[in-house]
């Protein structure tokens, strides 16, 4: 649940950096203002559940692979 929160964030954040840039593209497409400001509203809250069901996907597979497998293993030095 955790990778989900975390790539929910990661999304959302990914979203709202480009929002101003779709809202550009999409003014240039002849789209009214309203209408703009609603699409990147919906695309914004669309790309935060979004990676919330990627994650929570990824994860479960995540889990359910390293049971058979063993997981990743990493060594850690510090210096």
């Amino acid at each position: 649940m955790s990778l989900a929160k975390v790539l929910s964030i990661m999304y959302l954040s990914l979203a709202i950096i480009f929002s101003p840039i779709m809202l550009f593209i999409l003014s240039m497409d002849g789209m009214g203002l309203i209408e703009g400001i609603f699409a990147i509203v919906f695309f914004v809250v669309f790309y935060g559940i979004a990676g919330a069901i990627v994650g929570l996907l990824i994860g479960t597979i995540y889990t359910l692979v390293a049971k058979r497998v063993g997981g990743i293993e990493m060594d850690v030095e510090t210096s």
